[in-house]
């Protein structure tokens, strides 16, 4: 068997045995929350029905064949002995149903890469930068239903997390979040639905620790709610919609006394605080899915409808546990990461060929900061 497929032979025996003996623990816990959720599913579905928390997916009528994409984005650093690399990007896809009109005029995907000072703060940068061109493409796309992967509150959070950076530091790429922060707001109020558009954008998670649904029901278990209704619900169900945000502590933060930013982030936290969410297990094979939406849009019927059945459609391959244009886009994205060694070998040989500096200096400064495994 080759090194590569096996990845305990550079590991010492002992502490194999070790991870293998932790392994039988992690094993007879997970089997005793399993069977505990096993003896209890009845009673979690009965409570789900008794407070009308379930509906089917059949009691919404819908015929109208609609467009959709959808958006994602990566990002990385590749730290130099002289330098970082910071690469971002986004880019959209297409569903499995194609429709003439909806065909994109603008590019489908955005890029940033630049190469900056070493700074702890780097990769909060590049994935605020990568949101930023996730939501300034998913307000061009196209299509009638924009799926966005991950939270609508992710790009806040994280611009947030930057903005402390940019705000006083000074380097190319946070001039560049600097100079479209306003674009950002922008095009976050749009996809926030706080005015009035024929375009639906919803986030879907593929990650979420949230148990707003376990905790309103009173149920005592340590699984979240995706997990617990991705058992519980038949295919074709979804939960009620939820306003989900009520509770958490939003606070403005801008990276400039400017008037017109400070009225753009209270209307994005207005749009934000109204987001709500539903479970939706469109087939058997599928899991339940968390699809944040505007309230405004999902509280129009035929809104909803058009988003169930969309995603409906766009899970239809059994071999995949998401819509389809969500994996395209995830697929696709995490091909910037595993490019940038590639890239930097690019920009080290262009220095080189320039000779305006030393080769080997320019080599030493251009290396990965740790010695890397492909020369053994």
């Amino acid at each position: 068997m080759s090194d590569e497929k096996s990845p305990f032979m550079e590991i010492p025996a002992s502490l194999v045995r070790q991870l293998l003996s932790d392994a039988d623990k992690i094993g007879e816990n997970l089997s005793s929350t399993m069977l505990d959720i096993e003896e209890k599913k009845h009673i979690y579905r009965s409570q789900l029905l008794d407070n009308r928390f379930v509906f089917d997916d059949s009691e919404l009528a819908c015929t109208k064949l609609y467009s959709t994409c959808g958006i994602d984005g990566a990002c990385a650093i590749e730290r130099l002995v002289g330098t970082d690399l910071l690469i971002a990007g986004a880019v959209g896809v297409e569903g499995l149903t194609s429709i003439d009109d909806a065909k994109w005029q603008s590019p489908d995907h955005s890029t940033y890469v630049n190469a900056e000072g070493h700074n702890s703060e780097n990769m909060n940068i590049a994935r605020a930068l990568m949101l930023e061109m996730e939501l300034n493409l998913a307000t061009v796309a196209p299509h009638d239903i924009i799926l966005m992967d991950g939270s609508l509150t992710t790009a806040l959070i994280h611009m947030y997390k930057a903005i402390d950076d940019f705000r006083s530091g000074s380097s190319n790429a946070r001039n560049k979040l600097k100079e479209d922060f306003y674009e950002f707001l922008i095009s976050y109020k749009k996809i926030l639905a706080l005015e009035k558009s024929d375009k639906i954008w919803i986030g879907i998670p593929k990650y979420t620790s949230r148990n707003d649904i376990s905790a309103n029901l009173k149920w005592n278990i340590t699984v979240d709610d995706k997990a617990i209704l991705s058992l519980v619900l038949n295919a074709g169900e979804f939960t009620r919609p939820i306003l989900f945000t009520n509770k958490d502590a939003w606070h403005e933060k801008v990276p400039n006394e400017d008037r017109e930013l400070k009225y753009l982030v209270r209307e994005v936290i207005s749009g934000i605080r109204q987001l709500s969410f539903i479970y939706y297990k469109p087939h058997e094979w599928s899991p339940a899915l968390r699809i944040e939406v505007p309230k405004h849009t999902i509280d129009d019927h035929d809104k909803l409808a058009a988003i169930l059945v969309t995603i409906k459609d766009q899970c239809r391959l059994p071999t995949l546990i998401e819509p389809y244009p969500l994996y395209m886009a995830d697929r696709i994205v995490k091909n910037i990461g595993r490019a940038v060694p590639s890239y930097r070998q690019i920009v080290t040989r262009r220095i080189v060929e320039e000779k305006k500096v030393n080769a080997d200096n320019a080599i030493f400064m251009m290396q990965s900061y740790r010695t890397e495994s492909d020369k053994f």
